[in-house]
């Protein structure tokens, strides 16, 4: 988990514009190789959309190879009505421009024009129409279900191969998406009733209170979890003590946002006042984690499985040197060839009743050959204590071992001193 906070929410917006724009531009997308980008509504989001407009606008980054995909929609609003969030995302991140009717399941629909505007005025973005998934209010088809939807929308995600950056608000009781307290850290997408607090969140935005929905299609939490990335924007003091509960205390499925402490990669970025709640020594070590930047994508990933790639070699056993060749050593299997056999080495009873003295050695790389056990200075007839047997790496490791003679066969027990 890490931490960046900024003095204003202009700022804490701009930063997190710059982390979409940058891990755009380091993946590379082309039309084969799609970024997948999930996105978020509400008031959290706005001066973000707002920033990616411009910059797009002035070539810094393209929408062109990115697919989107929504957190969440209101159940009961069309994407034509003024408060859905399909109207939300056209109004504020989406081109009208570039338009046109769909065909596809999921993809954004051309919205009626309203004389109603929940935020300013739109904002072009060269993304194209069929690459951008919102879940409908309405069931599609309309002798469907919600949940019947809700499938669907899961088979999709699957279907592009997951979500490679989930950029997401946080609500003032911890919720992620819409997943409200109680829910359930592996919950996927589903019909989710919203929490009395979320809907008095929301009134603002209806003038008729009865008309603010009271259930909502989201996101599960174990979908969320399954991004490879995730950036946490939260603004305002109102949020700060969700802030705190999702990054101070124990994961906790009464604070949703708590689950993401089991993700490796994610970020939260929060003005002064999001923060405030924060012990300083939270903040102090969250902010002085460097994340992971991502790297360029692979040969492989940029063109495709049909390249042939070199294969790395195996890692050297760290415990007998990294220049020995472990195909070669009688301590561990090794794969049948036509080149090479193996056979368990003779026992040192044997090797003694043989007329020539025999050394076992362990062979390394180089072609040298380190003596590991001299059966000839043993004499049979006036036998000694149990000889002991010293394997030399190159490391210079010694590794005793005591060979105790069990019966008259020659069977021996090595035992590690």
């Amino acid at each position: 988990m890490f931490l960046s906070t900024h003095p204003t929410q202009e700022e804490a917006s701009s930063h997190v514009a710059s982390q979409i724009i940058a891990r755009i531009n380091t993946f590379r997308p082309t039309q084969n190789r799609k970024f997948i980008l999930c996105l978020p509504t509400g008031g959290t989001p706005f001066l973000v959309y707002r920033e990616l407009a411009r910059r797009c606008e002035e070539g810094e980054v393209s929408f062109e190879h990115v697919i989107t995909i929504n957190l969440d929609e209101y159940v009961g609003l069309g994407s034509e009505h003024p408060q859905s969030y399909c109207h939300f995302m056209e109004e504020n991140f989406f081109s009208k421009g570039k338009l046109q009717s769909p065909n596809i399941i999921f993809t954004r629909p051309f919205p009626s024009p309203s004389p109603y505007h929940t935020i300013l005025t739109p904002s072009p973005v060269d993304i194209p129409p069929n690459q951008s998934h919102l879940l409908p209010g309405h069931p599609i088809p309309p002798n469907t279900t919600p949940e019947h939807s809700c499938a669907s929308y899961e088979s999709l995600i699957t279907s592009l191969g997951g979500i490679h950056l989930l950029f997401m608000g946080i609500g003032e009781n911890g919720h992620i998406g819409f997943n409200e307290p109680g829910s359930s850290f592996g919950g996927r997408t589903r019909v989710i009733k919203l929490d009395e607090g979320t809907r008095g969140v929301n009134a603002r935005f209806f003038d008729d209170p009865s008309e603010i929905p009271t259930h909502a299609l989201t996101m599960g939490i174990g979908t969320i979890r399954e991004a490879r990335e995730m950036i946490v924007l939260a603004l305002g003091k109102k949020k700060a003590e969700a802030v705190r509960r999702a990054v101070e205390d124990g994961v906790n499925h009464l604070c949703p946002a708590s689950a993401l402490q089991l993700h490796e990669n994610v970020r939260f970025v929060t003005d002064n006042e999001a923060s405030q709640n924060l012990r300083e020594t939270t903040k102090t070590y969250l902010m002085a984690q460097v994340p992971a930047e991502p790297s360029p994508p692979s040969q492989d990933e940029r063109h495709g499985p049909n390249v042939t790639l070199v294969k790395r070699p195996n890692r050297p056993n760290a415990l007998r040197g990294s220049s020995f060749n472990l195909s070669l050593s009688p301590l561990s299997p090794r794969e049948e060839s036509h080149q090479h056999t193996w056979s368990r080495p003779p026992s040192p009873v044997s090797a003694r009743n043989k007329a020539n003295d025999e050394i076992i050695a362990v062979q390394g790389t180089n072609g040298d050959q380190k003596t590991a056990l001299d059966t000839s200075k043993h004499d049979e007839d006036n036998e000694p204590e149990p000889p002991t047997k010293t394997l030399l790496s190159q490391g210079k490791i010694k590794i005793n071992e005591k060979l105790n003679v069990k019966n008259d066969k020659g069977d021996e027990d090595c035992q590690v001193m």
